[in-house]
């Protein structure tokens, strides 16, 4: 099988378990007063008062949060690696040049700061809602990408829509248009 049959076959597959399944639910209130700690430099910040110069955040769960001062330290502590991501060596979509894919290791949903994958990162992994303003990103996602596995969509709460916002399995946007930095609320 082609790798464009086998990723078409993948995005049928994947938009028939989101019309089975739906998405959850939008979150329903729009703010929270929680307070996430992270490990950061050998000490603890609070990121919704600041990232305190990390690039990359990732919630391992409630109580684990880990920063990094730059993507590629985040990266190798996740152990993503551009030659095995598979977006990247099957060429995405034909038209889409391998270095415009954004970086997010397997088993994540990142968001990011800016279009393109770029600026700092978010990434999660956990099924439930999370607010960004606990995280210091609230309207603050331009784009994103999925590598949670085929059959795991995740989902944006945002502040000018009353439904979700799928982050389709697998896949990516690379920038948000109308939607750009009005994510208050993570599932996935």
């Amino acid at each position: 099988m082609t790798n464009k049959r086998w990723m078409t076959l993948l995005a049928v597959a994947a938009s028939a378990f989101v019309l089975a399944t739906g998405a959850p639910a939008a979150a329903a209130d729009r703010t929270s007063t929680t307070t996430v700690r992270a490990s950061y430099r050998d000490s603890t910040i609070d990121l919704a008062s600041g990232w305190q110069g990390a690039q990359t955040c990732a919630v391992f769960s409630r109580t684990d949060v880990r920063c990094y001062a730059t993507s590629g330290e985040a990266d190798a502590a996740l152990g993503y690696s551009r030659a095995t991501d598979p977006l990247v060596t099957m060429g995405t979509a034909a038209a889409v040049a391998p270095s415009a894919v954004p970086a997010c290791a397997s088993g994540w949903l990142c968001l990011y700061a800016d279009t393109n994958g770029g600026g700092r990162r978010l990434i999660f992994h956990d099924e439930y809602w999370q607010y960004l303003s606990n995280y210091g990103f609230d309207r603050q996602t331009s784009s994103w990408r999925n590598n949670q596995g085929s059959s795991d969509t995740g989902a944006l709460s945002l502040y000018n829509r009353t439904t979700v916002y799928t982050c389709g399995a697998n896949t990516y946007a690379s920038q948000m248009g109308s939607y750009d930095n009005q994510a208050y609320a993570v599932w996935g």
